[in-house]
This record gives structure tokens, C-alpha cells and sequence, in this order.
């Protein structure tokens, strides 16, 4: 036992000791095993002594370890804890994917349906713009600010100004046959008074009176 507290002094007394590696302390034992071999039982406690010994040094170096002089790191058994430790649950793969995506796809994302359902999709949001540029198109359209509207506007014209032409000239050439059948007319009763005035008022009388037979 002795021994073992003279061990124990000189390990703590001195912090710059080298910890002995578990070959070399292996190889003490080996040696000491070799030796002892033919001593008999008349040695055993020594044997027995020499063990404990070499326990009580490793047991002090591990304590001496744990000690943290200033200016040192913390043992790197706190690293192996740190190792063991469950990664933080706010740092998964979804948060990390999240914060990978860039700007654009962030504010694209943040284009929601007019339901309040959630994200559109890509073809959704595509379909939402097209509508939205057809009815500002067709209010445009409507106020006649479009160039559709405007060559629609120039042709409706023409096709008015077309149709009032087309009537005046029916209307001309419903008059001038109307003339032409009053001009007509005037000349047959012409014709006639003329016919009958040459004949005489005899003849007038002649051609009314009946043949008798």
C-alpha cells in the first residue's frame, strides 16, 4: 500500500509527467509476469502490489487529465460529448434547404391563389398573368386605346360610309325612274289630247255612238 501512495504523490506532484502508454504498461507487466514466473507463491503479493500500482498510475493520469490548467483547452472528452450530443432540431434539412433557395424563387413562391390556399404553381401563376393581361387588354380594347380597336374603328367606318353611298344611290335611281315614268305619262296624255283634237268633236261622237245593224 505503501507503494502505491509514493505512486500516487509523484504523479500529482509533477503535471508535466507523460502519461505512460497502455504498451509500455503492458510491456512492465509482461516483464514482471517473465520474471516472477519461477519466484512462486512466496512472491504473489508482490505481483499482486505491482498491478495495483500500475492501475493507480493510469487512474491518476486520467484524473490529472480532467484538470484544466490556465491557458489549456478543455479535455477533448467534452469534444466526444459534443459528438454524442443530438443535433439541433431547428437545423434540418427543410430549413436548410429553405435558406439555400435564392431571392427569386422566394418572392415567386410568394405568389398565393386569389383563395387564400396556398403557393401557386408555376403554370398557375402563368395562367393568373394571362388573364390578368387579357382583361386589361380588353378594357383598353373597349375605350378604343388599342390598335385592334382602331383598325376596327377605320374599317366600321368604311363599311358606314359604303352602306350611305349604296343608299343614295338607290334613293337617285328610285327618283329618276319615278321621273321617268311621270315624264312617260305626261307624254301618252300629250299624245292623245293631240290625236283627238286633230279628229274633230264629230269624230269624238262617232267613235262613242253605237253601230246600228
Amino acid at each position: 500500500m505503501r507503494l502505491i501512495r509514493n505512486v500516487l504523490c509523484q504523479t500529482l506532484q509533477d503535471p508535466n509527467d507523460i502519461e505512460p502508454s497502455s504498451g509500455e504498461e503492458e510491456s512492465e507487466e509482461d516483464e514482471d509476469e517473465e520474471s516472477e514466473a519461477d519466484s512462486g507463491p512466496s512472491k504473489e503479493m508482490t505481483r499482486e502490489e505491482r498491478k495495483a500500482a500500475a492501475k493507480a498510475r493510469k487512474e491518476a493520469a486520467i484524473a490529472k487529465k480532467k484538470i484544466v490548467l490556465p491557458g489549456e483547452l478543455p479535455p477533448s472528452g467534452d469534444e466526444d460529448e459534443d459528438e454524442d450530443m443530438p443535433a439541433n432540431p431547428n437545423h434540418t434539412a427543410k430549413s436548410r434547404s429553405q435558406a439555400a433557395k435564392s431571392p427569386a424563387e422566394t418572392n415567386g413562391e410568394a405568389v398565393t391563389a386569389k383563395s387564400g390556399n396556398g403557393p401557386l404553381s408555376r403554370k398557375e401563376r402563368e395562367a393568373v398573368q394571362s388573364q390578368q393581361a387579357r382583361e386589361r387588354y380588353m378594357k383598353l380594347h373597349a375605350e378604343g386605346k388599342t390598335e385592334e380597336a382602331r383598325a376596327d374603328l377605320a374599317r366600321l367606318a368604311i363599311i358606314k360610309e359604303r352602306r350611305e353611298a349604296e343608299k343614295a344611290r338607290k334613293e337617285a335611281e328610285k327618283e329618276e325612274r319615278e321621273e321617268r315614268e311621270r315624264e312617260k305619262a305626261e307624254a301618252k296624255s300629250r299624245e292623245t289630247k293631240m290625236r283627238e283634237a286633230a279628229l274633230g268633236p264629230g269624230a269624238k261622237g262617232k267613235k262613242l255612238s253605237p253601230k246600228k245593224k
